[in-house]
């Protein structure tokens, strides 16, 4: 093979094999919460087949063209490629077309009064299986095409009888999305799962999932076959993180990069530590804590996982929880008291934001949220950790340093 023509089936290639493992994703989310015992697989019977207790339910084949149409017309050699798989399948054990549904799933097009035209879905018009058939029939027989020799000899070779049956468990699904425009397929099929608005983030959580899971499956010694609970089990885990009360902590045990804590280190937040003593390792923490919160919760506002005025409500509970706190501070002060007196105070007010302040947002309570977003409001000067920080702090530029 040449290298252009490497370069060129490369991508032909790579897309098809995605293409398939997405098209199967698809196709299971048919079968969730109807029969449990429902199992699916890549290339085992089929392309994609989905399987109880051993016997096939539905075989699929999946063609993927890029640039080009696809040619679906009745000398098409994907068309009979397929064939002739089916036709092997169904002469080894003619009981197959009875019990099974086959599939192909291609984006090339069927030409009106083809035979593939002839054999789209029972839901659509048109479908005629017994014409199909004949068209097929003519085709093999008028066919010097030698790369379809073997195909139509295999489909030819069939019983007149095993053929019909054949050919009514066809399915073919034509003009089918491409692998780069499946999402809204997907996420249609996902909207008893998620709320309006998070579609799209449900899609993302369940192929985040299902492509290792893919992966696991084909690397195992036989083809390995995938639960069809394994994939209501990941449902019920996306449909939890979407509950009303839920929000997801993405960011809980999430370690930020030295430089991105460097950046903080002029906030005013950092400069209100510095005032009470804080240094070190609790300084370090506080600015992880401040970055985890931050990212969190500027995430659920993009996910639109927060109602309206809903992280304003948990703010305010923040601080009416630290207000009698700082006011008991400020009046065991007096204006005689040495530094050291006042840092020392300070120190123990953020001592409780640090190890007990533990409020909820909804049901979700987590350190990391309710300290960090005391450092967001101490940032904003909403809180602070010694008398009159709002005029001391009033800017940046007026920051008390560590060695003051």
């Amino acid at each position: 093979m040449s290298e252009i023509q490497t370069a060129h089936s490369a991508p032909q290639s790579a897309a098809g094999y995605l293409y398939q493992a997405r098209v199967a994703l698809v196709e299971v989310l048919r079968y969730v919460y109807a029969d449990p015992g429902v199992e699916i697989a890549l290339e085992k019977f089929d392309d994609v087949s989905f399987e109880k207790d051993g016997i096939a339910l539905d075989l699929l084949q999946t063609k993927h063209h890029i640039k080009k149409v696809g040619d679906l017309s009745d000398s098409s050699v994907d068309l009979w490629k397929t064939l002739r798989i089916w036709a092997d399948t169904t002469k080894s054990d003619p009981s197959v077309p009875r019990r099974t549904r086959f599939v192909l799933i291609t984006t090339a097009k069927a030409p009106e009064k083809s035979a593939a035209s002839y054999l789209r879905p029972a839901n659509t018009n048109g479908r005629n299986p017994a014409m199909a058939e004949s068209l097929l029939v003519s085709a093999a027989n008028i066919s010097k095409n030698k790369v379809l020799t073997e195909a139509t000899a295999s489909f030819t070779a069939l019983t007149p009888e095993m053929r019909k049956t054949l050919v009514a468990a066809i399915e073919i699904v034509d003009s089918a999305l491409p692998i780069a425009d499946m999402e809204p397929l997907i996420e249609k099929r996902l909207r008893m799962i998620a709320p309006r608005g998070q579609l799209a983030h449900a899609r993302e959580l369940l192929e985040g999932w299902w492509w290792p899971r893919i992966c696991r499956a084909l690397q195992s010694k036989t083809p390995g076959a995938i639960p069809i609970l394994e994939v209501e089990q990941k449902l019920d885990d996306i449909r939890d993180r979407f509950r009303r009360d839920a929000l997801p902590l993405d960011m809980e045990h999430v370690d930020p990069p030295q430089g991105e804590l460097d950046k903080l280190d002029e906030m005013l937040f950092v400069l209100q530590l510095l005032s009470i003593g804080i240094g070190g390792n609790r300084l370090q923490f506080a600015k992880r804590d401040f970055y985890r919160a931050s990212v969190q919760r500027s995430q659920w506002v993009r996910d639109h996982l927060l109602f309206d005025g809903e992280i304003g409500r948990f703010d305010r509970s923040l601080i009416e929880e630290w207000q009698p706190r700082y006011e008991q501070m400020c009046n065991q002060i007096s204006k005689e008291c040495e530094e050291n007196v006042i840092r020392e105070a300070g120190n123990k007010l953020y001592g409780w934001v640090e190890t007990e302040a533990r409020f909820p947002l909804r049901d979700t309570e987590s350190r990391f949220l309710n300290v960090g977003s005391y450092h967001i409001l101490s940032d904003d000067l909403r809180v602070g950790w010694r008398p009159n920080y709002n005029a001391i702090f009033e800017s940046s530029n007026n920051g008390i340093s560590d060695d003051k």
